[in-house]
């Protein structure tokens, strides 16, 4: 009865059609990108990969087009309010780092920084616990 329940779960789970970010709370950091209209950036997702596999990072980057490094899927109604909520600079590209807390850690303008959102989250403390934790 057990391994049919676990069964169940698991393909609710993996059937859900859309994510949230109070779904990620806990398990992922975030950082969304928000590009300035007209804007489509490049990402070269594969140098940084292993340091956002480390910090538990998914990106999104919600403008004309999204990128993300996530397999889960987002409602696009749901990106939209997101970039209403966070991206306050109309025409201006913007960033946001969100924390395992669901709390907005960094807001900051421009493309991101990713050396500065590492070292970012390196320094807290969640994260020194993380780093101690597999040595």
């Amino acid at each position: 009865m057990i391994w049919l329940t676990l069964v169940l779960m698991f393909f609710t789970l993996e059937g859900k059609e859309t994510v949230t970010l109070e779904e990620l709370r806990w398990k992922n950091r975030i950082v969304l990108f928000f590009p300035a209209e007209n804007q489509n950036p490049k990402f070269a997702i594969k140098p940084i990969e292993k340091g956002m596999n480390e910090r538990k990072i998914i990106f999104l980057s919600i403008g004309e087009q999204f990128i993300t490094n996530s397999k889960a899927s987002f409602d696009q109604n749901y990106l939209k309010g997101l970039q209403e909520k966070y991206s306050p600079a109309k025409g201006k590209s913007n960033w946001v780092l969100i924390g395992l807390d669901g709390g907005v850690k960094l807001q900051v303008e421009g493309k991101p920084d990713w050396d500065y959102i590492f070292k970012t989250i390196d320094s807290m403390p969640m994260r020194q616990s993380e780093i101690r934790k597999s040595l």
